[in-house]
């Protein structure tokens, strides 16, 4: 008799092999993108493709379902900055952790760049999320006399990506955190009263 959960009516076996697809594929677009093939991500999770498709139907599901885990961790991470009692630490935190995320996972910062493919609903409503966290994070800041006033959330949020190409320029290379110098950086420039007028218009939200 195969191995049934009393509450789901799933089989153990299928348990695993859903769980092992996810890990592979979370796996797999960190390292390589969300190019990646079905095959290989089957490959990795010991499974055969068909197996794949059985259990997400699609790649694609299965790639939005990891990609969904990702937002989620993301969304946490926010909550807990939020209730951190210093503003401007609460706020640096998730900057930092967003931009080391987009460090560990090229899919990621595949993801929270794109603008061909359309999100799905469930996606949508994470980015909302997440981009209502970076508000209050970065409202708690400015009223606290810590973020200069011009800075906006979005400018916070675009920072996240400043680590994403520092690792080599012109004969110099960065040390293994040599990304959180120049995000650490970034941040130090937003700090009150800030000095220098900011050029440009602010960044603005792309429409749905």
């Amino acid at each position: 008799m195969p191995d049934l959960d009393p509450a789901s009516g799933v089989r153990a076996d299928a348990r695993h092999n859903r769980r092992q697809l996810i890990i592979a594929t979370r796996e797999a677009i960190a390292a390589r993108g969300l190019d990646v093939s079905a095959l290989d991500i089957a490959t990795a999770a010991g499974v055969g493709v068909g197996t794949l498709y059985r259990r997400f139907g699609t790649k694609e599901a299965l790639l939005d379902n990891a990609v969904l885990g990702l937002y989620d961790e993301l969304c946490d991470t926010a909550q807990v900055c939020l209730e951190r009692p210093d503003p401007w630490d609460g706020m640096a935190e998730f900057v930092l952790e967003l931009a080391g995320a987009h460090r560990d996972s090229r899919g990621l910062a595949e993801v929270t760049a794109a603008c061909e493919r359309p999100p799905t609903p469930e996606l949508a409503q994470r980015t909302v999320a997440l981009q209502e966290a970076v508000t209050q994070l970065t409202e708690r800041a400015r009223a606290a006399g810590v973020l200069r006033a011009d800075v906006t959330w979005q400018d916070v949020l675009l920072c996240s990506r400043a680590a994403l190409d520092t690792d080599h320029c012109l004969g110099v290379d960065a040390g293994p955190d040599g990304w959180r110098r120049v995000v650490m950086i970034l941040l130090d420039g937003m700090r009150a009263p800030g000095h220098t007028p900011l050029q440009g218009p602010a960044p603005q939200v792309r429409p749905a």
